[in-house]
């Protein structure tokens, strides 16, 4: 077993642009799929639709040499002789032209869906929201167009029984995942019902392989995935878990996070970040780093798996991963909470030897 690919992150995305909607929301009731769950796998139109018109842009960006999956390929052919001239055209512009979250097609979250997808979303439990957004009508009116003229609800009906079925397939896992995730960072047990209402979990079959995503709209949870190599099971959902408590602890350590924000630009020099910003740069680092601790548990990763997913992760950017996996160890041996651990490990990270190291690996390129 490996480690998933998951070096595709929601700050850059060479092909597409994702929407870094990682924030701690305020507490909130249990939701989701009974009482005693958060989770929600319900397939979304919203989603399909935005990634059906990102489709129907061109957007054929994929990753796996044995190209894209199956139902994405259908998709996009079923979309050829759905759409005239005038708005492919007008598609692909908005596409070329608009900044921001406005060319994330994963904005359409902030609708209330179809068929008209007006905006719809709380501010204040909407995480790195554009001012000016809600006054732009330009992807409402764009996604309901598109919606109306390819037919998307038929297509919908069809492809979404297929979707769903993805989806469930991780249901039985999503618990366990959030168990190890509370109990590795020795979390309280309400520690995500107190940040969220609903997990809504979607597969999206549409998206490139090992593509990734986690939004907060409206309150909500949302962890949107690629197709996978790998058969499902509860790693997929750590990284996601796992950000969204290392996110708050670095909006919150502001000192150390201040005195090695140099590092930011160090990144940028080498790997075009159009998105985020260094707290959410850091709060990756550790989700990744995290992530590949959980997964050498669960797998017994040996030694060079772990090496190279390592050395994986800190060529797409993330600076600090080998030093935070190398630290988590004597956290591992403590018996702090992570959220206490967390400034220690911050206060050890050394700016110019982390520099020093960075340009090294690129001069060696």
């Amino acid at each position: 077993m490996s480690l998933h690919d998951k070096s595709i992150r929601s700050i850059w995305f060479p092909a597409m642009i994702f929407l870094p909607l990682i924030i701690l929301a305020p507490a909130g009731k249990i939701f989701g799929q009974g009482s005693d769950s958060l989770f929600d796998f319900s397939a979304d139109a919203r989603v399909f639709t935005a990634y059906a018109m990102m489709n129907a842009a061109g957007g054929g960006g994929e990753w796996r040499h044995a190209g894209m999956n199956p139902i994405r390929t259908e998709l996009r052919d079923d979309l050829a002789g759905r759409i005239d001239s005038t708005l492919q055209r007008k598609i692909t512009n908005f596409d070329e032209s608009h900044g921001r979250i406005l060319e994330a097609y994963e904005a359409a979250l902030l609708t209330d869906g179809p068929p008209d997808f007006h905006w719809s979303f709380n501010p204040k439990m909407t995480g790195d929201i554009s001012e000016t957004v809600e006054s732009d009508s330009g992807l409402p009116a764009l996604l309901a167009e598109f919606y109306r003229k390819a037919g998307i609800a038929d297509l919908w009906a069809e492809y979404r029984p297929l979707i769903q079925a993805k989806n469930d397939r991780y249901k039985r896992f999503a618990e366990k995942a959030m168990q190890d995730v509370e109990a590795y960072c020795r979390l309280d047990s309400n520690y995500f019902s107190h940040s969220s209402r609903h997990i809504h979990f979607q597969f999206m079959p549409l998206l490139p392989y090992y593509a990734s995503l986690t939004a907060w709209v409206n309150g909500d949870i949302y962890v949107i995935v690629g197709p996978q190599e790998d058969k499902p099971d509860k790693s997929i959902f750590y990284y996601h878990l796992l950000t969204r408590i290392a996110l708050p602890l670095a909006r919150s350590d502001s000192s150390d996070m201040a005195r090695i924000e140099g590092l930011y630009d160090t990144v940028k020099s080498k790997v075009g970040l159009k998105h985020g910003n260094w707290n959410t740069l850091v709060a990756e680092c550790f989700a990744e780093a995290m992530d590949i601790r959980l997964e050498k548990k669960l797998y017994d990763l040996d030694s060079s798996t772990v090496d190279s997913s390592l050395q994986t992760e800190y060529k797409y950017g993330f600076i600090l991963c080998p030093t935070i996996y190398n630290s988590l160890e004597k956290y591992e041996g403590s018996t702090m909470a992570f959220g206490d651990y967390f400034p220690l490990i911050m206060r050890s990270v050394d700016l110019q030897q982390e520099t020093e190291r960075w340009n090294d690996f690129w001069s060696k390129k």
